[in-house]
């Protein structure tokens, strides 16, 4: 394992090291979730419905890999010998990894970095606190390696306040971090199975007063493969913005550019996509532009909607290869807003820039293999034009750049200087890639 070292305003700070798994050195992970969808109401028969909705609906084929098992899946009490169980609802749920992995998808569970999770199917039982994993980091790793995990989502919001008299009292928030979340790191490597490892909550520590909290030392004896940066989601387009902005307004504030906080090997985790649920009535547009921030955001698109009855259009927007691949382009950065970030009001930038490193439409065209994904939002209030300038993507104002459109997957025309969009309201937005042509010298080769 690699521990980075970079340079804040002048301090040296430690990076949290990636999991020495393999994992997630192209992008962030895909897949799907029970728990907005089902939340403690889960119980096996629903979960292999939506495993085989996921493979006969073409997902696996359009790049999601995950099924993930969120909270409530376990018995309130540990076995003699101190193991994990699995509850009434899962009769025979030592058999789902082997379910998951015939489909070809892989799978995930959940376990709570305290002494409860965060939804106690019996809450006035409190003494009824076995089943989290606060103290047994090793024991349930390998309990849930032997049920075929591939991916555990480890839940740190409802650790230390669940925390009984005699657990934890003496922590500071920063000993909880390095301990309890580094610990579990290495217990999961000790397995020798390729777990991918997402940790969740980072902002509970922010607004504690402790900045930084992934780029010091507290996970970087167990390393990371993706963290949540803000709260949960909701089903609500309203909701999208807020959680983006915080993986931007991190990446901005906090990571200052550096790699391992932003991208590659440490993703940024908005939380479950709830496209499709429609309880708000998110419309198809509100729909593809939230699909196309996540994408832009690097941001893991992890599904939690009902895929048996999903309309055929939300699948559409779910499954754009087109979109899929900005969020799977290994340049690993996060767009960031270039045009009025951060504005008043809680609304966020018109226009966000994200530096690609794929091969772009028609580089034997005579244009740059590579180029710049540009993401428009439709301004408040009324529809409105949206430029980008070639100046504010790092491209030669005096170029000419051929300008795609990513989620219709047809070339818009070839533009100097600029390109301005005509969108409207909140709820419109276009993504497009804009790729510089050659120099003349290099044009001719």
């Amino acid at each position: 394992m690699v521990q980075l070292i970079t340079v804040v305003g002048g301090m040296v700070v430690a990076t949290a090291a990636a999991l020495d798994n393999g994992l997630g050195k192209d992008h962030a992970a895909m897949g799907w979730n029970s728990w907005e969808l089902a939340g403690c109401d889960i119980t096996e028969d629903l979960f292999r419905g939506a495993v085989d909705a996921m493979a006969a609906g073409g997902f696996k084929e359009a790049g999601y890999q995950y099924i993930n098992l969120d909270d409530c899946w376990m018995a309130t009490e540990r076995d003699g010998n101190g193991d994990l169980q699995w509850g009434a609802n899962f009769p025979t749920g030592h058999t789902l990894g082997d379910y998951v992995h015939s489909k070809g998808f892989k799978f995930g569970m959940y376990l709570s970095a305290g002494v409860k999770t965060c939804s106690l199917r019996d809450p006035t039982n409190r003494t009824a606190v076995g089943w989290g994993s606060y103290g047994h980091e090793e024991q349930d790793a390998v309990w849930i390696a032997k049920q075929g995990a591939d991916y555990l989502k480890y839940d740190g919001v409802c650790a230390v306040p669940a925390s009984p008299s005699g657990y934890n009292r003496s922590f500071q928030t920063l000993d909880w971090e390095q301990v309890v979340v580094s610990r579990m790191g290495i217990a999961l490597n000790n397995t020798g199975r390729q777990i991918w490892y997402q940790y969740g909550s980072p902002y509970t520590w922010n607004r504690a007063g402790v900045p930084h909290w992934i780029t010091n030392v507290n996970a970087s004896a167990g390393g990371l493969n993706s963290y949540r940066s803000g709260f949960d989601m909701g089903d609500s387009f309203g909701l999208v913005g807020e959680q983006i902005n915080g993986i931007v307004k991190y990446a901005i504030t906090q990571c200052q550019g550096n790699v391992p906080c932003d991208g590659v090997d440490a993703w940024a985790d908005a939380d479950c996509l709830e496209i499709g649920n429609n309880l708000t009535k998110i419309n198809y547009t509100q729909a593809a532009t939230y699909f196309s921030w996540y994408a832009v955001a690097n941001a893991p698109l992890i599904m939690s909607t009902n895929v048996d009855t999903m309309d055929p259009k939300i699948k559409s927007i779910l499954q754009n290869p087109r979109v899929i691949a900005i969020q799977n382009d290994f340049a690993g950065r996060v767009g960031v807003p270039i045009q009025s970030p951060m504005v008043k009001g809680g609304q966020i930038g018109n226009v966000w820039a994200k530096p690609l490193s794929q091969s772009a439409t028609n580089s034997s065209a005579g244009y740059e293999k590579t180029g710049v994904v540009a993401f428009m939002q439709g301004g408040y209030g009324g529809s409105n034009s949206v430029t980008v300038y070639w100046n504010d993507l790092g491209i030669d104002p005096s170029a000419e750049a051929q300008v795609h459109d990513v989620v219709a997957g047809k070339d818009v025309g070839v533009f100097k200087g600029s390109y301005t969009a005509t969108l409207w309201s909140g709820s419109w937005s276009t993504l497009v890639k804009i790729v510089p042509k050659k120099a003349a010298a290099d044009a001719s080769e």
